[in-house]
């Protein structure tokens, strides 16, 4: 599959300037990341002392606080999952149209599918590895006419969506902003080689 389908509707908006993505979302997602992480190891750290304080009578008002930093934790993991997609939505816009294509799928994926299809319940957890193979694919394609100083990260991509299941703060977490990282670095080095080149629109 290297043509653009006559079905698949050319976004005009689409990217015409070949320029990187910013580090705005990553470092959104890095904030999200760590208070997620200090929220839930402080949780955990007030549910030992509220039980070991007082075995058979625990502090209510201590119970409730705790409680209350769990909930925050919960709010600010949301967060940094919508940022996440957010940011997936971005990598997948700057993609040349006719790169927007994974051979784990049938058709075409718009950068809405590859967000929002991070919603649905279950097929989340396929859909996640799908995309950042297909990104890094394309990366890896692309790099033929625009060459970067490292392929594309695949293997660390699949690594932080395994780690995302098991354990997901801090590890998961840390392994997907690297990878952000060095997808955006790539950006950078494309940008500078397509500048070079004279071509700055596909």
């Amino acid at each position: 599959m290297n043509q653009v389908s006559p079905n698949y509707r050319v976004d005009p908006r689409a990217n015409p300037t070949f320029a990187p993505i910013g580090t705005g979302l990553r470092v959104g997602y890095l904030i999200m990341a760590v208070l997620s992480t200090l929220g839930l190891f402080g949780t955990a750290a007030l549910m030992v002392w509220v039980f070991l304080s007082d075995p058979d009578h625990p502090d209510f008002h201590l119970l409730q606080r705790t409680f209350g930093v769990f909930y925050l934790t919960i709010f600010l993991v949301y967060g940094m999952a919508f940022i996440g997609m957010a940011w997936i939505w971005k990598a997948w816009s700057w993609l040349p149209q006719d790169q927007r294509y994974s051979r784990h799928w049938k058709g075409w994926i718009t950068p809405e599918m590859a967000a929002l299809f991070l919603l649905i319940p279950y097929f989340q957890y396929y859909w996640m590895f799908v995309i950042d193979a297909a990104l890094c694919d394309a990366f890896d394609r692309l790099r033929v006419r625009y060459p970067t100083s490292d392929n594309a990260p695949k293997t660390l991509g699949i690594l932080a969506g395994v780690f995302q299941l098991i354990i997901p703060l801090p590890v998961g977490a840390i392994l997907w902003i690297i990878f952000m990282a060095k997808i955006e670095r790539m950006t950078r080095e494309m940008s500078a080689a397509a500048t070079a080149r004279g071509n700055l629109a596909f």
